[in-house]
């Protein structure tokens, strides 16, 4: 078999690839069989990881970001991700560009003026504090929407990053899961049975998470198309439309990180900004200047509070209950940046050589952060102001279908039509980065680490991820794949802690010259 396939694919890793693709047919077999059972399976998982252990995941997430502080603004800080003499491989703007469209950028731009709304509307701070679906509400919903995709995410991928990123390039290491962990497991990180496991964990989940984002970010553009142009695309047209996204991202992947990400993923970041400046401008800006700057004063004071809650004061009829607010949002959200970990830290570590490790925790942690602190805050300020002001019935579009809000928002203000076509350009953009970074990503896993592999090798796994989220999306079965995805990558909570055990063992290497 290894000498029909290694002329196409090059030196690949028989020991990722083929349990890759056996577990990926036995698990879309059982959800093409059967998906409301393998949902129901994948979903009761879910429920007792979030319904039992809430506390673990916030004493664990949080744990993991001040971990992430400690090694920025320590001795070690000045070390390189790499040999001294490297330099950064990118641009700044490049990096964080490329950064912020490999990670959640997608995802951003479909929730930047819905979640808030849920928070205003559904969070249990709002409603104990009586303000739910207020004016009065609004700061702490926008408090709550910065806490979700704030800074205990990145500091999730930023540590996996640098677990990868050290070795990887200061030995001169395969750039694989694994190597995450070679403060531990030395060389066998790269062989043992431990290293490979990540590394196959780590496929499946990235496949599971990007196929189930991109369906449902295919849906989002068929909204586009039919909000912009009045056509309703059906099945069919719907289909046709992903399958044009997996060509582009393919074709991007294939072109390289050089390339067709850092190229799309700077249009992203310049599109993003002039959207949100003509907001900031036509909106009611002294309010929004007003709501980000408390917020942001909210966010510096209540990290630690928000950090730990676990809804402990809530009784109800003399027996504590855990309302299912801090579950379905925070607890449920970081499970879902802890399943893009593998892709996520491992494609930011691709991208990394050459920069000092302060500066990478802060580029990884800060710069992303405060964008998307100011993507919600004027995208979801504008949409809370509409909301309470009676200007239109912004909640109304939250509960019909959450990807409309941001075209219900934007019809609000001078040149909407036009606006509607320019962000419905940008998703479409933001779904070809983030496929794209996540078909290198694997094809690197695949490949043994390799930083560049082939041609082949990518093409064949942009096809598998954009077909199976295809396969699933005609058949409607997203939901089930989206739940496997967390399921499969709630492992790396433990692996991201014991990458911090290796950084630090790595580090005290480092520093007596051993690497």
């Amino acid at each position: 078999m290894r000498k029909l396939i290694e002329p196409l694919f090059g030196d690949y890793d028989e020991k990722v690839f083929y349990p890759v693709v056996g577990l990926l047919l036995f698990i879309l077999a059982a959800i093409m069989i059967d998906s409301d059972a393998t949902k129901k399976f994948f979903d009761a998982i879910n429920h007792w990881l979030i319904f039992n252990f809430s506390w673990g995941f916030l004493i664990g997430v949080s744990s993991v970001v001040f971990f992430a502080i400690w090694v920025g603004m320590s001795k070690y800080g000045t070390m390189k991700l790499g040999k001294d003499t490297d330099e950064p491989e990118f641009s700044f703007i490049a990096w964080v560009s490329m950064m912020f469209s490999a990670g959640f950028g997608l995802s951003t731009l479909m929730w930047c003026s819905a979640e808030p709304l849920y928070h205003l509307y559904q969070s249990s701070w709002t409603i104990d504090a009586g303000t739910a679906g207020t004016a009065a509400g609004i700061p702490q919903a926008m408090l709550l929407t910065w806490f979700d995709w704030g800074f205990h995410g990145w500091a999730l991928f930023a540590v996996g990053g640098l677990a990868i990123a050290f070795p990887a390039y200061r030995m001169d290491k395969p750039m694989t899961l694994g190597i995450g962990l070679f403060g531990i497991l030395k060389e066998k990180s790269l062989t043992g049975f431990w290293g490979k496991l990540a590394d196959v964990l780590g496929v499946i989940s990235t496949l599971g998470g990007n196929s189930a984002s991109l369906g449902f970010g295919v849906l989002s553009i068929a909204y586009g198309i039919k909000h912009i142009t009045g056509i309703e695309l059906g099945t069919s047209g719907t289909l046709v439309a992903m399958a044009m996204i997996i060509v582009a991202f393919t074709l991007s992947a294939v072109s390289g990180v050089e390339r067709g990400i850092k190229y799309l993923s700077l249009i992203n970041i310049y599109l993003g900004l002039g959207m949100l400046v003509y907001l900031l401008i036509v909106g009611p800006t002294g309010y929004l200047f007003s709501l980000i700057t408390q917020t942001f004063g909210a966010y510096a004071s209540q990290f630690i509070t928000l950090s730990f809650w676990t809804d402990a004061a809530n009784f109800k009829d003399g027996v504590w209950e855990q309302r299912s607010w801090l579950n379905w949002w925070v607890v449920f959200y970081w499970l879902w940046w802890v399943s893009y970990i593998p892709f996520c830290s491992g494609f930011i570590a691709r991208i990394s050589k050459g920069r000092t490790i302060r500066e990478y925790i802060l580029g990884t942690t800060i710069v992303p952060v405060l964008m998307t602190f100011l993507l919600f805050a004027i995208w979801g300020g504008n949409a809370l102001h509409l909301e309470v002001t009676g200007a239109a019935p912004i909640w109304d579009a939250v509960q019909n279908d959450f990807g409309s809000t941001i075209y219900t928002v934007l019809s609000q203000f001078p040149m909407g039509n036009v606006l509607c076509v320019v962000v419905f350009f940008s998703i479409v953009c933001f779904g070809v980065t983030t496929s794209d970074s996540a078909s290198y990503f694997i094809s690197m896993q695949a490949s043994k680490g390799s930083l560049n592999p082939t041609i082949a090798m990518r093409i064949f796994w942009g096809v598998v991820l954009g077909g199976l989220g295809l396969v699933l999306l005609a058949s409607g079965k997203l939901n089930a794949l989206k739940a496997m995805a967390i399921v499969v990558g709630a492992p790396f909570f433990f692996v991201v802690l014991a990458y911090m055990v290796s950084i630090i063992k790595m580090l005290k290497m480092a520093e007596k010259g051993d690497i």
